[in-house]
Formats: C-alpha cells, structure tokens, sequence
C-alpha cells in the first residue's frame, strides 16, 4: 500500500509487536499524533494483534515437511536396489519352473509318448466313449487302460461316459474288442 507518510504496513506491524527500533517507533508515533487515520489504523492492528501474531509470528514450518519429504525419498532410493535385485531373482525362478513345467508336459518319457496332450491333436480322433462298471477299481481300470493303449482325454460326461483316445485307428480297433470283451466296461461307444 503507498502510503503518504511514507511507512510501510511491515513497518506498522512490527510496531504494534513491539520489534521496531526506538528511533522508528519514535517516527511512527509522531505520524500517528499527526495524522488521525494513521492512528485509527494502528488502533485496528492493535486489536488484531492476537490474529495478525499468529499468522506472521514463528518459523515457516513448510521446510520442515520438505526436509522429511526428502528424506523419505532418499531411503527409499537406498533400498531400490536391492528390491530390483529380488525381482530379477524372482523372474528368473520363475522361468525355471515354467521351463520344467513344460518339459515334463511335452518330452517323452520312457521313450513313449508325452504324458500330457491337448484333446485337440491329430491321435485324438481316433476316440471311443466308455462307461466303467461300478464295480472296477482304479487299479484295474489303469491296467486295462495301459494295455490296449488307451488314453482318457475327456470325462466322465453327465451320463458318465468317458472319451478315451488312441494313437492308430487300428489301436482304437484292438481296444474296442477287448474293451467289448471286458468285465470293466459296461458301455462302448463309437464317436
């Protein structure tokens, strides 16, 4: 604010908080006994003194939320590095086991054919459809599933049927007689 007397609302203010020199607070009280609006404006400020103190008094406390906010991210980069080193780890396991998963999936064992094929493939349409009787074990029904070459791709449907695959279509015919002939089965089906 231009002020005519030529003090500043800083310099008013810190006369009415006590902090002016003596030689200043001299100068402002002269102007105020000359000047009536002078001295109604430091009435004001006299009785907002409680107010004006509290939002002008003490340290900005800003720089000390700074300061912590600074230190946060300081610690927090001192243990990026180590976090980066876990996830490396971590991935790497992590393609370890799927590499495992897969090659036990997919690679013959025994020299026979892979434990696990989709139901999609090529040996798949040679399929029968089968119902177990009652009264077969899984033991039995793993021997004769083993001996006529059978793989059970699909199953047991609502009716109990199970889908049953073969590498030939002359093992699919080998199986059906026996599967035919077998007290395990009670129901052969063609698909």
């Amino acid at each position: 604010m231009d002020r005519s007397d030529g003090l500043t609302e800083e310099e008013l203010l810190a006369h009415i908080r006590g902090q002016s020199t003596p030689e200043q607070a001299a100068r402002i009280e002269a102007a105020a006994d000359a000047d009536p609006a002078l001295r109604a404006e430091l009435s004001v400020m006299a009785g907002l003194k409680d107010a004006l103190g509290a939002s002008t008094d003490g340290p900005d406390t800003r720089i000390f939320g700074w300061k912590r906010l600074e230190a946060e991210i300081k610690s927090t980069q001192t243990a990026a590095p180590r976090t980066r080193g876990w996830q490396m780890i971590a991935a790497a396991l992590g393609t370890v086991a799927l590499l495992q998963g897969a090659y036990i999936a997919f690679v013959p064992q025994g020299g026979g054919a892979p434990l696990f094929r989709t139901v999609s493939e090529e040996s798949a349409r040679f399929g029968l459809g089968i119902a177990f009787a009652p009264s077969a074990s899984a033991a039995e029904i793993e021997t004769l599933l083993r001996d006529t070459g059978a793989r059970i791709v699909d199953g047991p449907s609502a009716i109990g049927l199970y889908r049953v695959a073969f590498q030939t279509e002359e093992a699919r015919a080998t199986a059906q007689s026996a599967f035919d002939a077998s007290p395990l089965i009670e129901l052969v089906a063609e698909e």
